[in-house]
């Protein structure tokens, strides 16, 4: 019996070593494949121009007022996948140019099944004259699902350095413009900041872009 015994204990212990060796090689298989997973995804946003940050944002907490009359806060964005646009309804070019195209791509995100995941929002940067009823008049136009955003002007000063968006007045009077940056914040349904779309905008980025973020949730951040 002993000499079983010791027979079988480096039988054992070899079996032992294999299993540690098989569970090791396992494991590094596994960070190779999200290691790629992860790099695909972050080549995909760039090809789209989006940056993805490389930890979440926080969002600041601000109360502003829809397009409808009612109370928003940031707390809205959680549960959703949110894009959202600074701009104002005055805006003779690019404003109007990127809600359509906004159009376009949640028309294509509800034939693929994904626009019930995601908000898509109008943050305006001139509260002086777009005001709830202005605003009501311009965002449906280009969706029924689409928000306009407008409030003390700075509260929204503050949600919009958090979110990387620039803007200032030009010109005096009432035919003065707002100068804006030109970017979509993309904020997660935990409701932080994750990443920044820059210029130029085509409906298919922003498809591309959300649905590579959906289907990557997981594993973002």
């Amino acid at each position: 019996m002993k000499e079983f015994k010791e027979k079988q204990t480096p039988a054992i212990k070899s079996t032992i070593i294999v299993c540690f060796i098989l569970l090791f090689l396992v494991v590094i298989a596994g960070l190779v494949l999200l290691l790629k997973a992860d790099n695909g995804l972050e080549a995909a946003l760039k090809e789209n121009n989006v940056m993805l940050f490389d930890a979440p944002r926080n969002v600041p907490a601000v109360s502003l007022r829809r397009h409808d009359g009612t109370v928003f806060t940031t707390e809205q964005f959680n549960g959703h996948w949110n894009l959202i646009n600074f701009g104002y309804t005055y805006c003779p070019d690019i404003c109007p140019t990127n809600m359509a195209d906004m159009k376009i791509a949640y028309n294509q995100l509800v034939e693929a099944g994904l626009a019930d995941q995601i908000n898509f929002w109008m943050i305006t940067v001139d509260p002086q004259r777009d005001t709830e009823q202005q605003l009501s008049l311009y965002v449906p136009f280009f969706h029924p699902d689409f928000v306009g955003l407008t409030g003390d002007p700075e509260q929204i000063a503050t949600l919009a350095t958090q979110l990387s968006a620039v803007y200032y007045r030009e010109g005096e009077g009432e035919g003065y413009t707002v100068a804006h940056s030109d970017n979509y914040a993309i904020i997660d349904p935990d409701g932080e900041f994750i990443a920044l779309m820059r210029p130029p905008h085509k409906p298919d980025h922003i498809v591309t872009v959300l649905t590579q973020l959906i289907d990557n949730s997981d594993s973002i951040n």
